[in-house]
C-alpha cells in the first residue's frame, strides 16, 4: 500500500475576472466539484470563493499530476454551469490556476 499525504492550495479564476459566480452558479459549481473530486479519489478538505474566483484545498494521489485535476475541476464545473436551465452558455474559467503545497496543520 502506498502512503501519501500531498495536501494542495489550488486557487482559479473566471474569465477575465468577471464576477460571473452567481449563487445559482456556486451551487452547482460546489455540487460538480465534490463529485468530481470522488470520481477521481482527490479528498477535498475546504472550498470558497468570491465572485470571480475560488479556492480549494486539495489532496491530490501521487498517480495524478495537479495539472489533470484542476483540468477536471474547471471543465466539468464550466460544462456543469453552461448547461444550467438558465444558462446563456458563456460562462468560462481564466486559463491556467495557482497551485500551492501546505502542511497538515
Amino acid at each position: 500500500m502506498t502512503y501519501w499525504r500531498l495536501h494542495y492550495h489550488l486557487i482559479w479564476a473566471t474569465f477575465e475576472r468577471q464576477p460571473t459566480l452567481t449563487p445559482e452558479r456556486e451551487k452547482m459549481f460546489y455540487g460538480v466539484l465534490y463529485k468530481k473530486a470522488e470520481e477521481m479519489g482527490v479528498k477535498i478538505h475546504a472550498a470558497g470563493n468570491d465572485v470571480d474566483h475560488v479556492h480549494v484545498v486539495a489532496s491530490i494521489p501521487p498517480k495524478m499530476s495537479v495539472a489533470d485535476c484542476v483540468k477536471n475541476f474547471k471543465g466539468a464545473s464550466s460544462f456543469a454551469i453552461n448547461h444550467m436551465p438558465e444558462s446563456d452558455g458563456q460562462f468560462k474559467w481564466q486559463e491556467g490556476y495557482g497551485a500551492l503545497t501546505i502542511g497538515e496543520r
